[in-house]
This record gives C-alpha cells, sequence and structure tokens, in this order.
C-alpha cells in the first residue's frame, strides 16, 4: 500500500512547536491542493492543537519525506522552532493504524477524546472539496469514521468524565437529574472556569450567571457562552436561585462562608443545592458541608472521580485495539481485492482484444453460421488459458507479505504488457 503519513503530535513535540504547525480548516483549503500538486496523487491534512498529519499517496520513488517535511515548515514560517526531529513517518498498514487509533480516541492527551473523529472528518470533507482525495484515502478515511464509531458505542472509552472540570458538570448531572431545568453559577473567569462552563453549556444548562473580581473578564466569558455576568458583592444574593455553583479562583480567604450559605438556604426554603469548590485554596468554607441540603464537594474528591474514570478508559483500549484489528483486516481485503480484481479484468480484457481482432480477419473466410462457431471456440479457448493464471493472481493475495503481492502483481503487468486505464 503505497500510503504514506508524515506527523508530530503531543508525543513527539512540545505545544510550543505544534501551534507554530498548527493549520486552520481555510488554510489547510488553500495549502492542500499544491502539497498534493507538487508530492502527491492525493492527500489528506489534518490538524488540531494535538497533532498536525498529512496522509497521502506519493508521486512516485523520487519524492522525498524531508521536502514535505520542509515545505509544511516554511509554509507556516515555522523554521528555527519546528524541526525534523519533531516528526514521525510511517507507512503503509503502519499508517492506517495510527490513523484509526486516532479517530478511535486511543492516541489522544486524552484518551477517549470525543472530539478528535468530528476533526478527522472535517479534515478529509475539506479534502474532498479540495479534489485531492481519490480511492485509497476514500477508504481508509471511512475505515477510520466506522473505527472510531464502533469505539464510541461498543466500548466505554469515552464515557466518565477525566477531568476535573468535566468531573464537576458530571457530578452536577448525578445529583440533578435534568441540568437544562437548573441555574448555574460560576465564580472565576479562568482557564478552569471557561473549560466548566463550555461543558455546562453543551450539556444544556438552563440559565448559566458568571463572576470575577476583573468585570472584563466575566463579560467576555459570559458573551461567549451565552451567560449572563454578577458582581461578586452580588453571589450572595444569587445563591437564592441557582440550583449549582462551582468556585475556581485564587485567593486568600473564602469566597463563601457558612453564614452566607446558611443565610442564602433560609431565603431558598432549604431547596437543595449543589457547590464544587476547586479552587486551591480552598474557595468555600468546608464546614459549609454541615448545612441541610448542601452538596459540597472539593477539588480531591473531583481528581478521585478523574483518576478513576482514567483507569476506566485506559483498561477500555484493549477493546478498542481489537476492533481496530477487525477493520484494519478488513481494509487489507479490500485493497487486496482492489489490486487483483483490476489486474484479473486487465488481463481478460487483453487476450479478448487480441483474439476479436484475429478473428475479425477472418469473418469473410466464414459463414454467418461458422463464423458464430469460430468465435464461441476461441472465445472458450482464451478462457481456458486464463483460468490458471487467473487463479493464481487471485491466490496471490493469500498468506503472502503486502510486498510480495504487489511485486506480483507488478510483474504480471509487466509480463503482459497491461496498463491501468
Amino acid at each position: 500500500m503505497d500510503l504514506l503519513l508524515i506527523g508530530l503530535n503531543h508525543k513527539t513535540a512540545s505545544v510550543e512547536v505544534r501551534e507554530k504547525l498548527y493549520y486552520t480548516l481555510d488554510e489547510i483549503t488553500n495549502v492542500l491542493p499544491e502539497i498534493v500538486k507538487l508530492f502527491l496523487k492525493e492527500g489528506v491534512l489534518l490538524s488540531t492543537c494535538n497533532r498536525t498529519e498529512l496522509y497521502g499517496v506519493v508521486k512516485d520513488e523520487s519524492v522525498r519525506c524531508e521536502d514535505i517535511i520542509n515545505f509544511l515548515i516554511s509554509g507556516k514560517q515555522a523554521e528555527g522552532v519546528v524541526k525534523h526531529s519533531h516528526f514521525y513517518i510511517m507507512r503503509s498498514y503502519d499508517a492506517v493504524r495510527h490513523l484509526l487509533e486516532v479517530a478511535s480516541g486511543i492516541d489522544s492527551m486524552l484518551i477517549g477524546d470525543v472530539q478528535i473523529l468530528g476533526q478527522v472528518k472535517d479534515a478529509y470533507e475539506v479534502a474532498v472539496k479540495c479534489g485531492v482525495v481519490g480511492t485509497l484515502l476514500h477508504e481508509v478515511f471511512h475505515t477510520a469514521f466506522r473505527t472510531g464509531k464502533r469505539a464510541k458505542t461498543e466500548t466505554s472509552i469515552s464515557e466518565g468524565a477525566v477531568s476535573v472540570s468535566y468531573a464537576a458538570v458530571e457530578l452536577a448531572e448525578k445529583i440533578f437529574a435534568d441540568i437544562s431545568k437548573k441555574k448555574g453559577l460560576l465564580i472565576g473567569a479562568g482557564e478552569t472556569a471557561e473549560l466548566t462552563a463550555k461543558h455546562l453549556v453543551s450539556r444544556g444548562i438552563g440559565e448559566l450567571y458568571i463572576a470575577n473580581r476583573t468585570i472584563e473578564r466575566a463579560e467576555k466569558l459570559a458573551s461567549e457562552f451565552n451567560s449572563k455576568v454578577v458582581k461578586l458583592d452580588e453571589i450572595q444574593d444569587k445563591l437564592v436561585e441557582v440550583d449549582i455553583v462551582i468556585s475556581s479562583v485564587a485567593v486568600n480567604d473564602y469566597i463563601l462562608n457558612f453564614s452566607q450559605v446558611k443565610s442564602a438556604m433560609a431565603k431558598r426554603g432549604n431547596k437543595p443545592i449543589l457547590i464544587i469548590d476547586i479552587g486551591v485554596p480552598r474557595n468555600v468554607e468546608p464546614k459549609v458541608k454541615e448545612i441541610e441540603n448542601v452538596f459540597l464537594e472539593d477539588i480531591d474528591s473531583l481528581e478521585a472521580i478523574a483518576k478513576a474514570n482514567y483507569e476506566r478508559r485506559l483498561s477500555e483500549i484493549p477493546k478498542v485495539q481489537r476492533i481496530i484489528d477487525e477493520e484494519l483486516r478488513n481494509l487489507i481485503k479490500w485493497y487486496d481485492a482492489h489490486q487483483v480484481a483490476p489486474t484479473i479484468k486487465l488481463l481478460r480484457e487483453r487476450f479478448e482484444e487480441i483474439r476479436r481482432a484475429e478473428v475479425e480477419k477472418y469473418r469473410n473466410k466464414f459463414s454467418p453460421e461458422d463464423f458464430q462457431k469460430v468465435d464461441a471456440l476461441t472465445r472458450s479457448i482464451v478462457n481456458k488459458l486464463l483460468h490458471t493464471p487467473t487463479v493464481s493472481i487471485r491466490e496471490s493475495s493469500n498468506g503472502k507479505p503486502e510486498s510480495e503481492r504487489i511485486k506480483f502483481i507488478q510483474f504480471v503487468r509487466e509480463l503482459f504488457g497491461l496498463e491501468q486505464k
């Protein structure tokens, strides 16, 4: 299989390196046709925050991987930062297996990543729109889509929160069956708060408020997630109406203390409230947990949940690998058939072309009835002559290494002067 993979990812390059070689979908639309024109017959360029990988079928043996790598680096003006040592090169079924591992989420920085399959599909669709996807990459990437879908539906590789922010939202869903009818309050507007807001919104939180010392930062985050801003001195009043509070700010004193929460609970008629403290130092006075109908969790409990879920995902990797093995075997069968069937077809067409041309020379020597008999007789002879080589070609794909199968097919094509049309 003439498939080539050139790439770098979170295992071979730091974020400072990866961001230098990151291509947006619009950039890929512009650069991919040029890459294919220079080096490949067909190609797909996948670029995310954790990887940039080029999958392609090389034009000929003169194409050098070093030249492709140089082109990728220069295209982003990343000389001096991105080096050849950051890249890995894979070929044939090793490249396919890598893609299947990527699509199924087991090669991600976050095992079981649910976003990567969509990113792989986006990269493929851009390549299709550019007109640079041929038969091989079409089949390879659809195998990847099928593998990713099976990994998600047939295993638990993507189940359970493995980050603190996601664990906080998962915990909220366990306590409140339907968070679409609940209101949430985020205290803080940093990276953790942003991730938490993203998860809450994706899970359909009914209404979301954001409080932060820097009001501009809160407003920016609120606009991104269609939320409302609350001033820090308004937090106690908001406790009366919200159901979920997640705090993640760096403070020396408690943002919420026992008396504040006790007072708010009295005003809300002791309706249950979940308070999640993921700040370090802690943002909520631990004594708050003693108040009736207040569920208080801190970062330690969330990290324990995330760790348990992560270990559960790791245990699912062998199941995903079995799916990958199965899909890879199916692709190998397809590829073998794709190589063998056209060769047999060309061989038969070649012999039939010769037979017909020779028979036509003597058409006038026979009556119409006799000519039909000669035509049928010669066709039968050709079919019998082709039976043994046809069987041999088909059997060439059974039990032999790929390199031997390819050489045999090439030998047959050269021997009989066959050309793929």
